[in-house]
């Protein structure tokens, strides 16, 4: 499989990762890239800096939230409509929500709310479910060799204060490998990438010293860039024979 000539979509499209990745397609040769994302404005920021530098009719963006099934049917029917068909989707839509499950201060009592938890889930899982469950839809149907890439992250291991984040990544995994295990009749691939600590805005929402102190323990001494991770998903893309697997992406972190 190549990117040259790929119809792809992007899920958070207008993140960090998203926007290297979207970028990257278009520089090697992506025939259609869809820009999925749910702030309008943002979107049409994004599509109107790639299109200055790609042609206009590569570019289609997709305006709708993951999490709402009724919108992500309606705007990957009209990708289908307008292209043709998909051969590539990456799962890239994702939210951080940190807090202790349960924690004592002087302040008193402190429990997770239940509707981060909600929140988290359903973008970060369900709404990874939904828009695949959309794609391989359409790659089944025209009978391509589809792959689904879903970024995960290294907090799937499970990282303190971030339970339900940990909790999503870890399930897109679960997901990844029972997805590759269904499709392989229908010759459509699923992986998953699990960056570290990745130069991203949601990045910078972790306060500045617990962010210094992730960065100590990665062996090459930096925080990941967007272009790293975009990289990697061109090796899951021409690399048929990686299916069902984990591609992490950490940097060499340790405990």
């Amino acid at each position: 499989m190549e990117i040259q000539g790929v119809r792809a979509i992007v899920t958070g499209a207008t993140g960090g990762i998203g926007k290297a990745v979207a970028e990257s397609l278009l520089q090697n040769g992506a025939a259609k890239v869809g820009l999925l994302a749910r702030n309008p404005s943002k979107l049409e920021t994004l599509s109107s800096e790639l299109k200055q530098g790609h042609q206009d009719d590569r570019i289609i963006p997709m305006l709708a939230d993951i999490g709402d099934q009724e919108a992500v049917c309606k705007v990957f029917d009209e990708y289908n409509q307008q292209v043709g068909g998909l051969d590539l989707l990456v799962n890239n839509a994702g939210v951080l929500i940190d807090g202790a499950i349960f924690a004592v201060s002087f302040k008193g009592m402190s429990k997770y709310p239940l509707a981060s938890w909600n929140e988290t889930l359903q973008t970060n899982l369900t709404g990874v479910f939904i828009c695949t469950q959309n794609a391989v839809e359409i790659m089944a149907r025209k009978r391509v060799k589809g792959l689904v890439i879903s970024i995960s992250s290294i907090s799937r291991k499970g990282r303190s204060g971030q339970t339900a984040y940990s909790a999503s990544k870890g399930g897109i995994v679960s997901f990844t490998f029972a997805l590759a295990r269904e499709l392989a009749p229908y010759r459509i691939r699923a992986c998953a990438i699990a960056p570290g600590l990745v130069d991203t805005p949601m990045a910078h929402t972790i306060p500045e010293d617990y962010r210094n102190e992730m960065i100590s323990h990665i062996s090459v001494g930096r925080i990941g860039r967007p272009e790293e991770v975009a990289h990697a998903v061109k090796f899951c893309v021409e690399n048929e024979f990686f299916n069902g697997s984990v591609l992490e992406l950490d940097g060499g972190e340790y405990d």
